[in-house]
């Protein structure tokens, strides 16, 4: 069979509108009588919101717009797999990147001061930091449904017998860090009320219907009367799958019935963008003494920051591949996702896997180093192929290339005598 892409080395269609300097980014927009728009965001990473006063930076000439939640036309509320964070905090802030209210004026260094002329009264509430802290009894709560996210399971096989079978148990606990994204092109939207009433975004995102989904409700508008344009994008690695910056331009830009551009700064970006989620995994591996894997118990806890985003599924994802690419006949594998009142994390390449294979490998090479067995051949050994069932018992007839990449692997190795290689 013939194909035109796959097998060739081909030129990305945006590539020379990159190097060329021709590309438009959604900060590059520029329109008549454009405005820019700037949130005043939390002191605190939890306390109550007993008053917010406007009054000075509405005050201020060339300031065209100051909005609170109470000014919000629809629902205060937005998020990928659930709607548990507000646009704008009523009240009480759940993190340190909460935005309170919102300011559109005449530029951006306006904006920024009449956001500074807000005044907002809190009360301090405690605060739960670590996944352990939040999970005790009588821990503050991050929202009033309780701490914990979500609670998932994966059973396969029997855990008693696997590792009845085994000659050797290795338990561990792994702790990874959150990560921040740090795309060059910080997050970015222009939002514009046409004269035919329809709402358009342009904006630097992954996801352009899933904005839209979020938007409307929010703005108190029917979906087909708000359109998002995906500008060009300066990275995202799954940071901007969620919504950013779309929701505050376009509020502004129905308040003021002006185009309004929202730009986050570097400082903006690393605290209210979503991260990589922090987890807590501890690991129970059993082999027979020859390394052929025999039973895996896990429990995988991730730190999910104050919201959802999708942190359910990628903490649930993590468990379900705890196990790596290897087939282990007895698999029992909990998952907590849990709130804090840290920084909010959500999707980053590779999507909670990327924890997961941290602890798995450093298992594997632990039991190679333990029963004395090359740690490419005890990988080689257990790897997952065709015909075999992964952890939730699916079986793949075909596709499953991690055997011969390691078999590669190993020749390269062996051919050029380089460490790990099992020549004699």
């Amino acid at each position: 069979m013939d194909f035109s892409v796959v097998g060739y080395s081909v030129q990305r269609k945006d590539v020379e509108a990159k190097a060329m300097g021709q590309a438009v980014y959604a900060g590059d927009i520029k329109m008549e009588g454009l405005l820019y728009g700037k949130a005043l965001r939390s002191a605190y990473p939890h306390a109550k919101i007993l008053g917010i006063d406007t009054a000075a930076a509405k005050d201020m000439p060339g300031v065209q717009a100051v909005l609170t939640a109470k000014d919000i036309p629809g629902i205060n509320r937005f998020g990928l797999a659930i709607a548990d964070q507000p646009v704008l905090a009523a009240d009480k802030v759940r993190m340190m990147g909460d935005a309170i209210a919102l300011v559109a004026a005449n530029s951006l260094e306006l904006a920024e001061e009449a956001c500074s002329r807000i005044k907002v009264e809190y009360e301090e509430l405690p605060g739960v930091f670590t996944v352990e802290d939040a999970l005790k009894e009588g821990a503050p709560q991050v929202h009033e449904q309780g701490n914990l996210l979500q609670h998932t399971t994966l059973n396969k096989g029997n855990m008693a017998e696997g590792f009845a079978q085994s000659d050797i148990i290795i338990e561990n606990v792994y702790q990874t860090q959150r990560v921040e994204h740090a795309y060059i092109e910080t997050e970015s939207s222009v939002a514009h009320l046409g004269f035919d009433g329809v709402l358009t975004v342009w904006t630097s995102t992954q996801y352009p219907f899933r904005d839209r989904r979020q938007i409307a409700p929010v703005v108190n508008m029917p979906m087909n009367m708000v359109r998002v344009i995906q500008m060009t994008t300066g990275g995202a690695f799954g940071g901007k799958d969620d919504i950013t910056t779309e929701i505050q331009a376009a509020l502004l830009a129905m308040k003021t019935r002006r185009p309004v551009k929202v730009i986050w700064s570097r400082k903006e970006s690393m605290v209210c963008s979503t991260k990589r989620h922090p987890m807590r995994i501890l690991v129970k591996t059993g082999a027979t003494k020859d390394g052929k894997l025999m039973a895996m118990e896990g429990q995988v806890y991730s730190d999910k920051g104050a919201y959802c985003s999708i942190g359910n599924f990628i903490t649930k994802k993590a468990g379900l591949h705890l196990a790596g690419p290897y087939f282990v006949p007895n698999i029992a594998v909990d998952t907590y996702a849990v709130y804090t009142n840290n920084t909010i994390c959500g999707p980053f390449r590779g999507f909670g896997i990327l924890q997961a294979a941290f602890a798995h490998e450093s298992q594997m090479d632990i039991l190679a180093e333990r029963l004395n067995i090359n740690p490419m051949e005890i990988r080689m050994k257990n790897a997952l192929r065709a015909g075999i069932a992964n952890s939730t018992g699916q079986v793949f007839e075909s596709s499953v290339g991690f055997y011969d990449t390691l078999l590669r692997a190993k020749e390269h190795m062996e051919r050029y005598d380089l460490p790990g290689g099992v020549k004699e």
